[in-house]
C-alpha cells in the first residue's frame, strides 16, 4: 500500500471543517434573505450583507486550503474537487449578485455538497485505517453492497437539491418530506446490515453507526424546523437556527454516507482503484 503523510489526513480535516462553516454561513444567507421573505430583509440589511460578506470570504479561504491540499496530493480527485470548489464560487458570486436567483442557488447547494464530499474523501483515503489496507468482505447480498453504496449517498443528494428547490420557492415542502422518509429507511438498512453482519470490522461498524446517528439528529432537526416553520415566521431566529444546523448536519449526513460508500467499495474491491491515484 502507499503511504500518505500523516499532514494530509489532518488538513484535508481541517479544510473539511472549515467547508461546513463556509456551507453554514451560506445557509444562514439564504435563511435571512428568503425570497418574499420580507421582514428581516427590509428590517436588517446590515445582518445579511454581513452574512453575505463572510460566506464568501470564507469560501474563498476554503478554495485556497483545498488547492494546497490538491499539490499536496496530487491526484484527479483532489483537482477534480478543486474545480467544483471554484464553480461553486463562481456561482454563489453570481447568485448573490442576481438576488438569489431560483436556479443558480439550488446548482450552488449541489455543488457545496460535491466539493465538500471531495474533501471528505480525501480525508478518508488519507486516513492511517485506509492505509492498512483493505478487510475484505464478500458481497453477496442482492441488491449488492455495491450498488447500495452508491445508492446511499445519490439519494441524499437528491434530498440536498429537493431541500435547496424548497428554499428557493420552485418545489413544495411535501417532496423534501416524502424523500427523506426514503433516504432514512435506506440508510437504517444498510447500517443495521453491516453492523449485524461485519459486526468486527474495523471501519464499515464505525461508519455505519456514524451514518445512522447523524442521519438520525438530522431527521430530527427536519422536523424541528417543519414545526418552527408552522409556529414561527420563517425569518425568526428561532426558525433560522434551526434551518441553519439542519443544512449543516444534511451535509454531514452526506459526508458520512459518501465515506461509508466509499470504505464499502474499498472492502469489496480489496483497495483496488480507489484513491485517485
Amino acid at each position: 500500500m502507499k503511504t500518505e503523510s500523516p499532514w494530509l489526513h489532518h488538513y484535508a480535516i481541517f479544510v473539511a471543517f472549515c467547508a461546513l462553516i463556509a456551507i453554514a454561513a451560506g445557509a444562514l444567507v439564504t435563511s435571512l434573505a428568503r425570497p418574499l421573505a420580507g421582514p428581516i430583509a427590509a428590517a436588517a440589511p446590515a445582518a445579511i450583507n454581513s452574512a453575505q460578506f463572510w460566506h464568501h470570504m470564507i469560501g474563498g479561504v476554503v478554495v485556497v486550503l483545498m488547492l494546497v491540499l490538491a499539490i499536496g496530493r496530487s491526484t484527479q480527485l483532489a483537482w477534480i474537487g478543486l474545480g467544483i470548489g471554484i464553480l461553486d464560487g463562481v456561482l454563489g458570486a453570481r447568485a448573490i449578485t442576481n438576488a438569489l436567483p431560483q436556479l443558480a442557488g439550488i446548482l450552488h447547494a449541489l455543488l457545496a455538497q460535491l466539493f465538500f464530499g471531495a474533501i471528505v474523501a480525501i480525508a478518508v483515503v488519507t486516513s492511517e485505517s485506509w492505509m492498512r489496507g483493505p478487510a475484505p468482505i464478500d458481497d453477496t447480498w442482492r441488491p449488492s453492497l455495491g450498488s447500495l453504496s452508491v445508492a446511499v449517498p445519490a439519494i441524499i443528494l437528491l434530498q440536498t437539491m429537493l431541500g435547496a428547490s424548497y428554499r428557493y420557492r420552485t418545489l413544495g415542502v411535501i417532496w423534501h418530506i416524502l424523500n427523506a422518509m426514503l433516504v432514512l429507511l435506506l440508510i437504517l438498512i444498510v447500517a443495521v446490515f453491516l453492523v449485524r453482519q461485519f459486526p468486527q470490522h474495523p471501519t464499515l461498524r464505525p461508519a455505519s453507526v456514524t451514518l445512522a446517528v447523524i442521519t438520525s439528529i438530522q431527521v430530527m432537526l427536519g422536523f424541528t424546523t417543519f414545526m418552527m416553520l408552522i409556529l414561527f415566521p420563517e425569518t425568526s431566529l428561532a426558525v433560522v437556527i434551526t434551518s441553519v444546523l439542519h443544512v449543516a448536519t444534511g451535509s454531514l449526513t452526506f459526508a458520512a454516507g459518501l465515506a461509508l460508500a466509499i470504505l464499502i467499495r474499498y472492502n469489496i474491491q480489496g483497495g483496488r482503484s480507489l484513491t485517485g491515484q
